[in-house]
């Protein structure tokens, strides 16, 4: 007999390529699968709309018995370890199942010393005030007091026992003090920020963790976008995370990209890019709109895009799978304070296309220009264009959701919105979440069941902060369009 789970009743949607959708966790000392299996719950178990009935299973982790949609821990490959595995569904109502794999990446960066974090802790704090943006300030002063009171009480502890002032009393008192503060840089400092000091900016103590992060980054998603049993991929990003899968976009994208386009053959691939084009903001960033006046449809022309990319052929061997990159509490809202020392130094480098902006910069000096070049001819003597390197967000849709925090305790003072920085083709979603204490620093919430999250500035009907996330990644594909049925 047939197995009911893997072989729906006739009838049903017809069978699709599947998809794929990797998170690639944030900072501390992440045990490898906890945050993927956290997420798939949040994202797929408990949403019962998007699997059939057949595929609802009793929750092993509930008393009372309530229904889940099922899924499978199996081993895979493309991980490239043997601690980690992917979490694959039953198809579901559309026809299609999805894989979920996590990019681990915590083991490369242990190690990191109390002087590297010193280090880096230095670097931003040495930084004249008109660099500072506002939105970093508060985040900034925390860290300025907090380095403040640790070096003063140094100071005065060097000063008594070198005067012989101080009573045996005091000196256990400082010496305990000390020690409490050793151990909550070396229980909290360096798990989490020290991986932050371990990847974010390039210097030659850090170059090779970064290089075995984005290897390991690499592979993954190369076997992914070369494996034809998929013909989509969600990237998802937490906290650090974010920043190592935006990296991971722009090498991808470089090498992935389309090129060799030739005007009859690729009419498609062209009209989908000449789309894009008239939405490209201007290279130096100087007259970036806060807004675009239609985001819909720009992300339409982007879904459209990435649907003529996804398929490879014989002139276009490489597809670009990568529909959509969600970022979740991302601390790249504040990449001109983090990633460089300014906001002017951080458009210069997406003017000279180290960072890619959203929507893509435009080939020539104005906007509205393209991301089109000529690459030279075939050997038929046919021009040939390619799309620039730094116009990943051309076919890859931007969610960005936060919770806007106020730089202290309440709500998540790491995120942000993106437009500054990356430019009003991302779509920023603000939400506000509250755990068992509050609004007391909600950074890993996100996807958390037990957490409440609302939609804010959503109206009257706001949605929840997991209908957001679901949303965000959109596993029903609300832009596919439906496939043609042969009239009889």
């Amino acid at each position: 007999m047939p197995d009911p789970i893997t072989s729906p009743p006739a009838g049903k949607a017809p069978r699709k390529p599947g998809q794929a959708v990797v998170i690639v966790h944030g900072m501390g000392e992440q045990r490898p699968m906890d945050t993927l299996r956290g997420f798939v719950q949040a994202v797929w178990s408990h949403d019962l709309a998007r699997a059939p009935f057949y595929a609802h299973v009793a929750d092993p982790a509930d008393p009372a018995g309530a229904n889940i949609n099922q899924s499978w821990i199996t081993p895979d490959s493309r991980t490239n370890s043997y601690e980690l595995r992917r979490i694959t569904t039953p198809y579901d109502v559309d026809g299609r199942r999805t894989d979920f794999y996590e990019l681990y990446w915590a083991d490369i960066t242990q190690g990191t010393t109390r002087g590297r974090l010193a280090a880096w802790v230095t670097n931003l704090l040495w930084r004249k005030p008109s660099d500072i943006p506002p939105d970093a300030r508060q985040l900034y002063l925390v860290t300025l007091v907090a380095v403040i009171v640790v070096l003063c009480a140094a100071l005065a502890l060097a000063t008594s026992v070198w005067q012989g002032s101080i009573s045996w009393l005091a000196g256990m008192l400082v010496t305990v003090l000390a020690s409490l503060i050793i151990w909550a840089v070396d229980r909290f400092g360096l798990p989490y920020f020290g991986d932050v000091a371990a990847y974010v900016r390039a210097e030659a103590a850090t170059v090779e963790k970064r290089a075995l992060i984005r290897d390991r980054g690499l592979t993954l998603l190369k076997g992914l976008m070369m494996d034809d049993g998929y013909d989509r991929i969600v990237l998802v990003s937490h906290s650090l995370g974010s920043i190592i899968a935006y990296d991971l976009l722009q090498i991808l994208w470089a090498d992935f990209r389309p090129q060799k386009l030739q005007a009859i053959r690729d009419k498609a691939r062209l009209k989908a890019i000449r789309a894009i084009d008239k939405w490209t903001l201007v290279s130096n960033g100087s007259a970036w709109p806060n807004r675009l006046d239609d985001i819909s449809g720009f992300r339409r022309d982007q879904w459209e895009l990435y649907r003529q990319l996804r398929t490879r052929d014989a002139n276009h061997p490489l597809p670009w799978k990568i529909s959509d990159f969600v970022t979740l509490g991302s601390p790249l809202t504040h990449s001109e304070f983090l990633v460089t020392h300014n906001l002017a130094e951080f458009r210069r480098g997406i003017a000279e296309r180290l960072f890619s902006a959203c929507p893509p910069i435009a080939e020539g000096a104005a906007a509205g220009g393209t991301v089109l070049y000529q690459e030279g001819r075939s050997p038929s003597g046919k021009p040939q264009r390619a799309v620039h390197h730094g116009a990943v967000f051309a076919a890859t849709r931007w969610t960005n959701i936060f919770d806007r925090g106020n730089g202290w305790l309440t709500g998540d003072p790491i995120s942000g919105p993106m437009a500054e920085n990356f430019g009003p083709g991302v779509e920023n979603i603000q939400v506000e979440l509250r755990g068992s204490l509050g609004r007391v620093f909600t950074h890993t919430l996100y996807w958390s069941l037990a957490a409440t999250g609302i939609e804010v500035a959503a109206g009257a009907r706001p949605r929840s902060h997991l209908a957001v996330l679901r949303h965000a990644i959109d596993l029903g594909r609300k832009l596919e369009a439906p496939p043609t049925i042969p009239q009889a």
